[in-house]
């Protein structure tokens, strides 16, 4: 598993190896002369990009099915709900303000998701529909961060977004009970789910927006 170290000590190299690249050139050069890389982003404006990167994005709940007690069962098989041949329930999600250390670029901000209707189907129960509300989330962004100037840093890498569905409230609308009850304790599987595929949804619009970019002055609010 790498490291941070690891990471910096490679991010190093490859800065070293590629010094005749202008973009590189200019962050090598700066080093250790001025007090930022000029053009930089206030801490202020990349956290908001943080937040703006994830806002609106659409994520997915995979569809899932099982059996328990003689009741086959799939929850949110929606053909094309999440994309293309993706059967699953689409979601959308925002964030709220990040906060952070940016030496050691760990980022943490909270979130939400927009109400959930989930469809069901069984080989017993006419077909009904549950709701997930109230959705709470929590992000987790790790970045490599690459000292920049006197007062700054430059980002160059990001692990995988953390995403984790902190709160929910699981509502039936039409369902049998004894069907409602069966799927209430299933639920957690597809959060899991869920979660894993809400960080992979989120990751594309982060890189894009927030890797590459000097932040500074550190010392300024």
């Amino acid at each position: 598993m790498r490291t941070k170290t690891r990471l910096m000590t490679l991010a190093s190299m490859v800065l070293v190896a590629t010094w005749a690249q202008p973009t590189v050139a200019q962050l090598l050069f700066h080093q250790g002369f001025e007090t930022c890389w000029d053009p930089g982003q206030t801490k202020a404006q990349f956290l908001e990009t943080m937040r703006t990167s994830i806002n609106g994005t659409s994520a997915c709940i995979p569809s899932q099915s099982g059996s328990q007690t003689g009741v086959t069962y799939s929850v949110c098989a929606t053909p094309n709900g999440c994309g293309t041949g993706v059967e699953g329930c689409p979601v959308s999600i925002s964030a709220g303000s990040f906060s952070g250390d940016f030496v050691n670029g760990l980022f943490t901000g909270p979130g939400s998701a927009a109400n959930i209707t989930v469809p069901i189907t069984t080989n017993i129960f006419p077909s009904c529909s549950i709701s997930l509300n109230s959705i709470s989330l929590g992000y987790t962004l790790d970045y490599l961060m690459q000292t920049d100037g006197v007062d700054g840093v430059y980002s160059v890498d990001l692990m995988p977004p953390g995403v984790v569905i902190s709160n929910y409230l699981l509502t039936n609308i039409d369902c049998n009970a004894t069907l409602f009850s069966l799927i209430g304790g299933n639920v957690a599987a597809a959060v899991t789910a869920a979660e894993a595929n809400a960080s992979a949804a989120i990751e594309p619009a982060l890189r894009s927006n927030t890797l590459g970019q000097s932040i500074c002055p550190l010392s300024s609010p």
